[in-house]
């Protein structure tokens, strides 16, 4: 390989040397959510995608296409449910015949949570991943993961309000 070969590909890739890559993909999970024992909420996961990039949206176009997906992992006294995907925006790329559902910009993932009924007070952190695989209009970057942590904090059980 010639000397400037490697730069000019570390410049063709985004990167300089010795530096490191801009994520294509981040999550922001809320700062906490708040359970009582045998209450329910829900998390609202941020998902930020890099400037001229797109995910494939859940439930993707195609059946060989990536679609995003969140795995939330459950704590001993908290229970994730089925993620809520928003719908895609449609896209299509130059010379294709139809739509793709995409997910670009900044969107919104929502995770139902739900806590036991003997759930002890305190804080728990939950482990998740959003999958994904970022395109951008030439070419799809193979698939990918970003992890997150998500803080869920259960309260004391409210004494029910005495009758007046």
């Amino acid at each position: 390989m010639r000397a400037g070969a490697g730069l000019a590909l570390a410049f063709w890739a985004g990167v300089l040397p010795g530096s490191r890559p801009t994520p294509v993909v981040t999550v922001k999970p809320p700062t906490s959510v708040i359970l009582a024992p045998g209450g329910s909420s829900e998390a609202r996961l941020t998902v930020l995608v890099g400037d001229g990039f797109h995910l494939q949206a859940n439930p993707a176009s195609q059946e060989y296409l990536v679609p995003t997906r969140v795995e939330l992992e459950r704590a001993s006294d908290v229970r994730p449910g089925r993620p809520v995907y928003p719908p895609g925006r449609p896209y299509r790329l130059q010379g294709a015949a139809s739509d793709l559902a995409i997910y670009d910009g900044d969107f919104e993932i929502r995770v139902p949570l739900k806590a036991s009924d003997d759930a002890a007070r305190g804080d728990r952190s939950l482990h998740g991943t959003v999958h994904y695989q970022a395109c951008d209009a030439r070419i799809c970057l193979k698939p990918a993961s970003v992890e997150f942590a998500l803080t869920v904090r259960i309260r004391e059980r409210l004494a029910p309000k005495s009758p007046k």
